[in-house]
């Protein structure tokens, strides 16, 4: 949860993570949400994010560096959570919505909050900052194609600068009761 509380990543894109999905790039640690290829009892399956806007470089909020994050699970395994279990269908994190629906009774949060409700916390959260953070470094974070981009924008931005996603990253604040889930 902690994931994409301060990320706004799919339930997908984190039960995915490889270790070698985790680099530091200028400076700042990052996830590097990318296709791969696994072998799964003898049989090579493919995973890809839900969109090309999915595939991404996410920076590590803050606050998940000082919870110890990449200590606690980097050196798991192969993948950043290689407890995960696998389904028939080579899904990682099948049963990850039930537990996730035990915990959520636990916090006394509704039953309509699903593990995605958290991804549109951080969107909602991002566009009422008070801030400078543009629509488009936010949908870049998300992994969403912008629908609203002008031409010179589709004609001319390649690439949002990493620094401006981590600033969107740091932006994610929230009151220490959810801070400390």
């Amino acid at each position: 949860m902690r994931i994409t509380l301060y990320t706004g990543m799919r339930l997908g894109e984190i039960c995915n993570l490889r270790n070698e999905d985790i680099e530091v790039l200028n400076g700042i640690p990052c996830f590097h949400i990318r296709p791969h290829t696994v072998e799964i009892d003898g049989k090579i399956r493919e995973w890809s994010p839900k969109t090309s806007a999915g595939t991404r470089i996410v920076p590590i909020h803050s606050k998940l560096l000082e919870k110890g994050i990449l200590e606690e699970f980097r050196n798991s395994g192969p993948y950043f959570f290689s407890e995960l279990p696998i389904s028939n269908f080579g899904v990682r994190g099948a049963n990850f919505e039930l537990i996730f629906s035990k915990h959520k009774r636990r916090l006394n949060l509704p039953t309509q909050v699903t593990f995605h409700s958290f991804r549109h916390l951080v969107s909602t959260v991002l566009r009422n900052q008070d801030s400078h953070i543009r629509e488009l470094w936010i949908d870049d974070l998300l992994g969403h194609e912008a629908t609203h981009k002008s031409q010179g924008t589709t004609q001319y931005t390649s690439a949002i600068y990493l620094q401006n996603l981590q600033r969107v990253v740091e932006a994610i604040t929230y009151p220490d009761d959810i801070a400390n889930w």
